[in-house]
């Protein structure tokens, strides 16, 4: 019937001896085989053909618009306690998508329209029965079910609501004649109650513990068809969803920081990833650099963590005999090169959740509104990954070989897009950049990108260079702020560096006595709270301690040390000894006194 009634499609006679008599004889037939017939398998075949035939035949279906909608709403309202399969379900709702090209091009906007706004109270409806233990503002709020209407009411509630999801994403990617006012704010509302719903909510008072628990369970449902929902409403709406792209963006980051599992947090990433493609810029000088900051956990799975550096050392020592034993010494970044590890993505979601956090923060970090501490953590952390990569066996990635080198290639990608900087100014990164990726010669994407910086097509642009951008890619080049940030990442590399405590030290004085006479050189500053401060001598009581007679000699001024001075051997250091010595006072007035001069010794003695 398919192949026959489309192959005269273009035939005005065909249409009219064969097509038009016969298509509503069809028609009733085969409806009646679905409503009869329970296997799923002819079901599912006679809604294709359905679905396939209307639009081709719109009028001739015109009167027969009730009964087809009958026929796949009976397998849009739910199943319990087995839910609707997808097959069944995906083919019923690509069913109720074409129904509004029955009312020709003039009606098909307005049986558009009606089928949205049905769909979408629908939903509200299922939703809100499966919040019946919490507050809500809704006027139509259902009451709270006893538990043996719970254990079917929240399961097919749950279905239902999966099949409003369907129908409105089928309905958002459909076709119209003409261009259609599209409800934009009530998808918004009904998306922004479903991402809002979290597990710590506070619920009503005096109600069934069980029941609440049951509709708890549920909520990471909610969030997935949010999900599901935002990214076709995203890639229809497009930039006019950037007003409430904030909002959106501000439930799926809160969500990215409670730690949800690797399948929540896939879907979670792709509706993130989805928006900022489709979307303008976020305006928001805090959701880039939170979102960010959520995102980046994802990145450093690739990354050798402190505890698994010491692992390692320890299975290596306990490997080692006694006479095999040497000092272990480490190194900051030598995590690129410990390769005891399990394997990484383990799961089938976690080689899927690293591509979508990478796409996320190439987004985000085109973003202007990034704070530069987590701009520049952003690239060290992707810079590590683009090092440590090859460092890595395809085996200790991921059980599919085509991962690594995938996942190489979307690494080099970014990180090139990061280190070419400015339109005028380079990234003192690029040169690391470019001798790791010389090294794979798969990627010719990533390589033609560098050609196309070293040998511009463009002439520059006349205007002044703007300040290059400040990476610092060394713990010692990196800011206060940046370095709270890393920390609180829990990014703090093989060796953590060791906290350092800002305190006062008090120094003890030497138990030897100090002399009266002390050189000024060595003289040793000490606190005003434990002691007074040391009065030193003045030069003068020196000098005027000799007794002896001041004479001058006719030629010789050597002045000798007094011979009191022990003498110190040459080979050993000279220790810092206390000792009086006799300073040579130049002859300022003629009424000073000169030093004393021993003249029975001779200085050629020594």
């Amino acid at each position: 019937m398919k192949v026959i009634f489309s192959a005269g499609v273009g035939t005005p006679e065909y249409q009219r001896q064969v097509a038009t008599p016969n298509i509503p004889k069809f028609t009733v037939a085969i409806i009646a085989i679905a409503e009869k017939n329970v296997d799923q398998e002819l079901r599912i075949l006679i809604l294709a053909t359905l679905t396939h035939l209307v639009p081709l035949y719109p009028t001739l279906y015109r009167a027969s618009h009730t009964t087809l909608s009958t026929l796949a709403l009976r397998f849009l309202n739910g199943s319990a306690p087995i839910p609707t399969s997808n097959s069944l379900l995906k083919a019923a709702s690509k069913l109720y998508t074409v129904l509004h090209f029955t009312g020709g091009k003039v009606g098909a906007a307005n049986l558009w329209r009606k089928s949205v706004d049905e769909t979408l109270a629908f939903g509200w409806n299922a939703f809100l029965a499966l919040r019946t233990t919490f507050p809500s503002e809704a006027l139509n709020a259902s009451n709270s079910p006893s538990i043996d209407e719970a254990l079917i009411a929240i399961p097919l509630n749950l279905d239902r609501l999966r099949s409003c999801i369907v129908v409105l994403c089928d309905l958002l990617s459909s076709t119209t004649y003409r261009p259609v006012q599209l409800p934009l704010g009530p998808l918004v509302k009904f998306i922004s109650a479903l991402l809002s719903c979290a597990k710590d909510d506070k619920g009503k008072e005096h109600v069934d513990l069980v029941i609440q628990a049951m509709e708890i369970s549920v909520i990471p449902e909610f969030w997935k068809f949010g999900c599901q929902l935002t990214t076709c409403l995203a890639k229809c709406a497009r930039q006019h969803l950037t007003p409430n792209l904030t909002r959106l963006i501000s439930y799926l980051t809160y969500h990215l920081e409670q730690k949800p599992t690797p399948s929540q947090r896939l879907f979670l990433l792709t509706t993130t990833q989805v928006l900022l493609r489709h979307c303008h810029l976020l305006d928001s000088p805090l959701v880039p650099t939170r979102l960010a900051k959520a995102v980046l956990p994802s990145l450093s799975v690739v990354l050798a963590t402190p505890s698994e550096i010491q692992r390692s050392d320890d299975t290596a020592a306990s490997q080692k005999g006694k006479k095999g034993k040497k000092r272990a010494r480490g190194y900051e970044g030598d995590e690129v090169f410990k390769l005891s590890r399990e394997v990484i993505c383990s799961g089938p979601d976690d080689g899927k959740v690293l591509f979508a956090a990478l796409e996320v923060i190439r987004l985000v970090l085109r973003n202007p509104n990034l704070s530069p501490a987590m701009q520049s953590i952003a690239a060290r952390v992707l810079l590590s990954i683009l090092l440590a990569l090859p460092q890595i066996s395809p085996a200790s990635l991921s059980s599919e070989p085509r991962l690594h080198s995938d996942l190489m290639q979307l690494v080099q990608s970014i990180n090139t897009e990061l280190g070419s900087g400015t339109t005028s100014v380079m990234s003192k990164s690029l040169g690391i950049i470019v001798r790791a990726t010389i090294m794979e010669d798969d990627n010719q994407e990533t390589l033609r990108d560098l050609e196309v910086l070293l040998h511009p097509r463009v002439p520059p642009l006349v205007r002044s260079l703007p300040h290059v951008e400040s990476l610092s890619l060394f713990r010692a080049e990196e800011p206060q702020e940046e370095a709270d940030v890393r920390e609180e990442l829990g990014l703090h590399g093989a060796f953590p560096e060791p906290k350092i405590h800002d305190e006062d030290v008090f120094m003890k004085d030497s138990p030897t006595p100090i002399p009266q006479t002390l050189p000024v050189n060595h003289i040793q500053p000490t606190r005003v709270d434990e002691r007074p401060p040391l009065q030193l001598p003045s030069v003068a009581p020196i000098i005027q301690s000799s007794s002896a007679p001041v004479t001058l000699p006719p030629k010789s001024t050597v002045m000798e040390q007094p011979q009191h001075m022990p003498s110190v051997p040459k080979s050993a250091p000279q220790p810092v000894v206390p000792h009086s010595v006799a300073v040579p006072v130049q002859e300022e007035d003629e009424e000073d006194e000169m030093p004393a001069i021993n003249m029975d010794s001779d200085s050629d003695e020594d």
